[in-house]
């Protein structure tokens, strides 16, 4: 039967007695199949493992790519509720001029303010420290991913909240508790009460 024999790159945490220093780990599989790109396979203890390899360079490529995607979605998410509170604040849907204080606001953080507390650059380093042990990175970009998952979550809820608040609000000034989408694209409040008019005005000559 045929043996499978990996040297797989070791991630190792701080306190590891080896600190920052790489291992290699031999591992004997006898291959019995494959799942994708993971190997199935016996182990000495005739244990059934699912085994994959990952270059270290390509988990950070990942990383920071997915990472990418969640910037983008957190500021998507970050801009839609500063729209809908400036939006809130106007004297036409019963604001007074200033940006409404919702739930968990102070809570909210920008990609850059993540970045700034964690220490990441721009680019994806460190900062300060020229040479970077490549665990370290790794975990910066770990953290980063979780926070900003959190922040997306919670932008949503701060979103959900406020978009209540102006649908109600807009509902009470004469207009559709939605923004007008399809055929007509409301890109602002303005224009959301300009095509209300023309349509209250095609009405009216008919």
């Amino acid at each position: 039967m045929k043996t499978l024999t990996t040297i797989l790159f070791a991630m190792l945490s701080v306190s590891c007695a080896t600190g920052y220093k790489v291992q290699s780990i031999e591992t004997s599989l006898q291959a019995k199949g494959q799942v994708g790109q993971r190997m199935v396979g016996l182990n000495d203890k005739k244990e059934i493992i699912l085994q994959e390899e990952v270059q270290a360079d390509d988990e950070m490529r990942i990383m920071q790519a997915v990472n990418d995607k969640f910037e983008f979605e957190l500021g998507h998410e970050i801009h839609m509720v500063n729209r809908c509170r400036k939006e809130l604040s106007d004297p036409r849907l019963g604001g007074n001029g200033e940006l409404p204080t919702l739930s968990k606001m102070d809570g909210l953080k920008t990609p850059e303010q993540i970045k700034e507390e964690i220490g990441i650059t721009d680019e994806g380093d460190i900062k300060v420290v020229k040479k970077t042990y490549f665990i370290d990175a790794l975990k910066s970009q770990k953290r980063y991913k979780t926070t900003l998952e959190k922040m997306i979550v919670l932008s949503k809820e701060q979103r959900e909240e406020c978009e209540y608040k102006m649908g109600n609000a807009r509902m009470k000034a004469g207009l559709p508790s939605a923004r007008f989408e399809g055929d007509v694209f409301e890109r602002s409040l303005d224009e959301a009460f300009e095509i209300q008019a023309q349509r209250k005005s095609v009405v009216a000559s008919h």
